[in-house]
């Protein structure tokens, strides 16, 4: 049926580690180079809608395509959508073809509809009410048997909540919270504070702690693997340091894997610190046993760091050190990009937004060996003309150098090989 669509596609066999299954992935075959009057290598704002079926990502106001994964078995892009940016409940998760660009909606509330459904219970004020929703969503990756994991970030003040969602109807659980939930209702079957403890194993030692503090508030981003769930800790409360904790994923304690402060003491793990009070960190990735995450604006200068998720031990991958330059990782002119978020593929570790003011798409890629920096600029396709800070990188297509890129609303496909870009699905 895919194949009907286009008369020419690629097959891009990938092995996945955990299945002896192969599975092809399937892209429309673009070349922006030789056919440039291809309707998916202009960026048009007349082609919203056009470029793929179903809900479009551009609803109006400020909507954001955050960090998400290939799902090869279903030859498609995971991706977190929020809408508005406001404490609401408006967010999903969305499923785009990879062959086709057609969108659709996966669990959450996108303004007229549900899809899906949370956990229901009677609040303090003795009203009917559901957990769970997805307004605020940041991050998604493959959670167990097929599910979906994903990051809701409430606000600075409010919790942050990792939820599972069932991939086929779209149904959200709770796998961890920073924070008690906020409803004082009497305890009992119906109150959300005695359902998170009896179904999701929500006791005090899932929150996490630091020194004489507890509700330890972590970054925007997360890892998982097959047991436990990783989150980085940025020293928010202060005093409280930062690194890396982990959570089961069947849920229960939240411990330091890798705990230090800005001062350079480490009281779990071992090597580098980033010597700053709080630390950004808006991406991360898991490689090779390692949780990898971009930091910024530090004093030595962006920093890729990684964190052994087993014995905790710290490490530089790449840094443009503007102190001291000897104390470099890597080499290249470029800094890391910290300002959006990453993904690890073929040619690389992908990273990108600079500096505060860098309203660049330019990508860094890293090499995640030497620690060595290339500024790519995108000459060519979709990403070629105009400048936003409206960008993250949002995956890595698996077994090539094509990285998956959000762009004014738009998700696009380049490729670090031959320099092109082109629209996905808008």
């Amino acid at each position: 049926m895919r194949q009907k669509l286009h008369s020419k596609t690629r097959l891009l066999a990938l092995l996945l580690g955990v299945s002896s299954s192969v599975y092809a992935l399937n892209l429309p075959t673009v070349n922006c180079s030789k056919d440039a009057s291809n309707v998916r290598c202009t960026l048009k704002d007349s082609n919203q809608g056009k470029i793929g079926s179903g809900l479009p990502f551009n609803l109006g106001g400020l909507v954001k395509i955050g960090s998400g994964y290939v799902d090869a078995a279903s030859n498609s892009v995971m991706v977190p959508v929020e809408f508005g940016g406001q404490q609401d409940n408006q967010g999903v998760v969305m499923r785009v073809d990879l062959a086709t660009g057609n969108r659709s909606v996966v669990s959450g509330y996108d303004g007229e509809e549900w899809h899906g459904s949370g956990v229901k219970y009677v609040s303090d004020k003795g009203q009917s009410a559901e957990a769970y929703d997805l307004g605020r969503v940041e991050v998604v990756r493959p959670g167990p048997s097929g599910s979906i994991l994903a990051l809701v970030d409430k606000g600075l003040q409010q919790r942050t909540e990792i939820i599972k969602i069932d991939s086929k109807t779209g149904n959200r659980t709770l796998i961890w919270a920073s924070r008690v939930f906020n409803d004082a209702a009497p305890s009992g079957p119906s109150a959300i504070r005695d359902i998170e403890k009896s179904r999701f194993n929500q006791s005090s030692d899932s929150l996490c702690k630091g020194g004489d503090k507890t509700s330890l508030k972590p970054a925007e981003t997360f890892e998982a693997d097959a047991q436990n769930l990783y989150l980085m800790m940025v020293n928010n409360p202060s005093g409280t340091g930062a690194g890396l904790v982990k959570v089961p994923l069947a849920g229960g304690s939240c411990t330091w894997v890798s705990q230090y402060f800005a001062d350079g003491t480490s009281q779990v793990g071992s090597g580098a610190t980033i010597n700053t009070l709080s630390p950004l960190v808006f991406a991360s990735a898991l490689v090779g046993g390692e949780f990898v995450t971009a930091t910024g604006p530090n004093p030595s200068g962006n920093t890729l760091l990684a964190v052994n998720t087993k014995d905790g031990t710290r490490r530089t991958i790449s840094l443009k050190n503007v102190q001291t330059p000897a104390r470099s990782k890597g080499s290249g002119d470029a800094q890391v990009g910290y300002l959006g978020t990453l993904a690890t593929g073929g040619a690389g570790i992908a990273t990108i937004r600079t500096g505060a003011n860098d309203d660049y798409s330019d990508v860094v890629l890293i090499d995640p060996a030497s620690g060595d920096r290339t500024l790519k600029q995108i000459k060519v396709g979709s990403l070629s003309s105009g400048r936003d800070s409206d960008v993250n990188i949002v995956a890595a297509i698996p077994g090539t150098k094509q990285y998956v890129v959000s762009f004014k609303k738009v998700l696009h496909i380049w490729d670090a090989a031959t320099g092109t870009s082109w629209v996905l699905s808008q």
